[in-house]
């Protein structure tokens, strides 16, 4: 599924999700043992964040489960909750988006983009005020909220950034151009045709009963 947007909403929903990733993922100063934000800028884990909600989601639509793109609807949804949040005197924005095309959302520390997601996964919102297809819909707030945060985590710890120039190329068109880094630090050794691992126990029959016994 081919999904379009004209630049100006390519913009702002990349300026959005990267606001969300710089909220959620490790983001200190470099002299710590973290990575700094433009490194997570650079591995572009906003950008699997946008592919899996556009690609990976679906919605009741009568009587089937149809995917439907969510990134901008989305992005949509982190500007209207943070503005009540603003409104209420419970976020103060800065003068201007600290990511270039981004809402009210990005406008936020990251402490308040932080608030933000725990009202809409608390419902503690507007849901009235929601773009469609969130508006008064309870279920499908919560759903993504969660996705939102479990795509971060996913996006950054798995293998997704060393995909490089094929990331956005559906799965089985993916190759990987380097070595992702967390591989390594797990002690992942990397892709093979299989490792030896636990396979269950061995059994037998034993015919005159016709009952399975644990091998000895």
């Amino acid at each position: 599924m081919i999904i379009s947007f004209n630049t100006q909403t390519q913009v702002y929903i990349q300026a959005s999700f990267r606001a969300l990733t710089d909220a959620l993922l490790p983001s200190y100063h470099a002299q710590s043992n973290y990575e700094s934000t433009t490194c997570i800028s650079n591995r572009k884990v906003h950008e699997y964040i946008i592919y899996s909600l556009d690609h990976y989601l679906s919605i009741q639509q009568q009587l089937h489960n149809t995917v439907v793109p969510l990134s901008y609807p989305t992005a949509i949804m982190l500007d209207r909750a943070a503005t009540q949040l603003v409104t209420a005197y419970q976020a103060l924005p800065y003068p201007q988006s600290h990511f270039r095309g981004g809402g009210t959302f990005s406008c936020l520390s990251r402490r308040d983009r932080l608030r933000t997601l725990s009202a809409l996964e608390n419902l503690d919102i507007d849901l009235y005020a929601l773009p469609s297809p969130f508006r008064n819909h309870a279920g499908l707030v919560k759903n993504v909220t969660d996705a939102l945060n479990r795509f971060s985590m996913l996006g950054y710890y798995s293998e997704w950034p060393a995909y490089g120039s094929s990331r956005l190329c559906s799965p089985n068109e993916r190759r990987l151009e380097f070595f992702p880094m967390n591989w390594q630090r797990a002690g992942y050794p990397g892709v093979s045709l299989g490792y030896r691992d636990f396979r269950g126990f061995l059994l037998r029959m034993n015919r005159s009963e016709g009952k399975y016994e644990n091998e000895s």
